[in-house]
């Protein structure tokens, strides 16, 4: 009797401990899954407040009315969410946290191989007589130069001859000129173009013999200097001959000269142009920016380049207007960044936001490594250079040899008329470039994150797509001293 009387009490209080720990432990777990969520919640919202945040600094009024439409809404429903009591609301925050933990984990892990430029043994050297710049700032009609060359290629001579009926850069009556602006970049191109002419240089040491010392010592004082001198970015390479020009165009010097080039190594610089600036492209903005990048570009280099002849070494300076060499594949090789498909140096600090000078030595240097991070790969999908080049000049097609370099070719010719049309310098494939977004922790991530996945790269062009645009518009008006309303 006092057995049946105990066994139902002792099994009752047994389920009922049972179901306490079972409360017990369900509750932990939602509490758990509770917390996780906020901290989830957290974590977009101050991502999105941040984006915010960084936009309004940048002055760009579209990707903060996207982020708001966007965030807002769903913040505000997972927070409904957080705090219901609706059926099934535990396993709907867990799906969101799974979900989000491996985007999180897809993102983050290297996804795909980076592959860099094709380059093939026979590469061949370029005639600067053949460049754009020569056949326009050098040649000029009725002197003999002018005369030989159109005889060696008459296939230019229609071309030209439509382009040289336009304004010139800066000049009265393209569309961007104007009385007070335009001659920003004119004086500043011309000053460089005045101090620059002779800058080949003997070597003569301080101590009347070559300076002593390791190629890591050399190196650790050049690059330490130049970073002194305003340089963003500094590699050392080679100098492979295919880069050197074959014979004079533009620069100074015996027009049609073959040029000898004996120095072993070069030194790549690279400044950065201000974003401020270049997101007023294709207007005179961005060639005043243009213009004073290049002088300090060539600033540095001069004197890079004398400080080393007073070590008692050979070197020489190359920057715009006075070349022996070719600045961007020099600069690739120098690990400063990668080619893509707009024709231009990539770097993943500035993207296409650049200006470059070199120097070429016989100095002894510790050589840097060429780069890959997967400009390649982003190129062939994104095309929002080529999309938005209002002259067509950016090929769309996949990459072809051209001198013994796979890569995508642009069409120097239809690009420079657009230039005298406009009366600057475009820039407009720069400022579109996903790669060029300004300095700062968000962009920085984001650049990080493509380096070695390809999802993320897919996902990032999706993202600047829809925040800033497929076809990016300028929103903010240029500086009180640049604006354009004549007087």
């Amino acid at each position: 009797m006092k057995l049946i009387l105990i066994l139902p009490w002792t099994i009752g209080t047994d389920i009922y401990a049972h179901k306490l720990a079972v409360i017990k432990r369900d509750n932990q777990v939602t509490n758990w899954i509770l917390i996780c969520g906020w901290i989830l919640f957290t974590i977009v919202a101050l991502a999105a407040w941040a984006f915010i945040i960084i936009s309004i600094f940048e002055r760009r009024r579209h990707p903060i009315k996207i982020a708001i439409l966007i965030f807002a809404p769903l913040l505000i429903l997972f927070a409904l969410l957080l705090v219901s009591s609706i059926p099934g609301r535990n396993g709907i925050i867990l799906v969101l946290l799974i979900f989000a933990a491996g985007a999180f984990l897809l993102l983050i892990i290297p996804i795909g191989t980076n592959i860099g430029i094709r380059i093939q043994d026979n590469q061949q050297r370029v005639d600067e007589r053949n460049i754009i710049f020569a056949r326009f700032y050098r040649l000029k009609p009725g002197i003999p130069e002018f005369e030989q060359y159109y005889r060696d290629h008459p296939e230019n001579i229609e071309s030209d001859e439509k382009t040289r009926s336009l304004p010139e850069l800066s000049g009265p009556g393209s569309r961007s000129y104007h009385p007070l602006t335009s001659p920003f970049s004119a004086a500043t191109f011309d000053a460089l173009e005045r101090i620059t002419r002779q800058i080949d240089w003997p070597a003569e040491s301080l101590e009347n013999a070559p300076i002593q010392a390791r190629p890591e010592e050399f190196t650790r004082r050049i690059k330490g200097f130049t970073y002194y001198l305003g340089a963003k970015k500094v590699g050392i390479t080679k100098l492979n001959p295919a880069y050197v020009y074959s014979h004079i165009g533009r620069s100074p010097g015996p027009w049609g000269e073959p040029i000898d080039l004996k120095h072993e190594n070069a030194i790549a610089i690279c400044v950065e142009m201000q974003y401020k600036m270049v997101r007023h492209a294709p207007d005179s903005p961005t060639i005043t920016e243009t213009a004073f990048e290049y002088f300090e570009a060539a600033k540095i280099a001069m004197i890079l380049a004398r400080y080393i002849n007073l070590l008692g070494y050979k070197a020489r300076a190359h920057l715009d207007g006075n070349y022996r060499i070719m600045c961007v594949p020099i600069a690739a090789d120098a690990g400063l960044g990668e080619l893509g498909r707009l024709g231009l140096l990539i770097t993943p600090e500035f993207g296409p936001r650049i200006r470059l000078s070199v120097v070429t030595t016989n100095l002894p240097l510790v050589y840097d490594r060429p780069i890959v991070f997967g400009v390649q790969d982003f190129c062939s999908f994104c095309k929002k250079c080529a999309e938005n080049c209002p002259s067509s000049s950016i090929s769309t097609d996949e990459k072809n040899i051209y001198r013994g370099v796979e890569k995508w070719q642009t069409n120097q010719d239809t690009c420079y008329r657009f230039w005298r049309t406009q009366g600057t310098d475009c820039s407009i494939c720069v400022k579109v470039c996903p790669y060029s977004h300004p300095a700062g922790p968000l962009h920085h991530l984001v650049r990080r994150t493509i380096r070695r996945n390809r999802l993320a790269r897919r996902l990032s062009l999706a993202a600047d797509d829809l925040f800033y645009g497929r076809h990016p518009q300028t929103q903010a008006l240029p500086p009180n001293w640049h604006a354009s309303i004549k007087p």
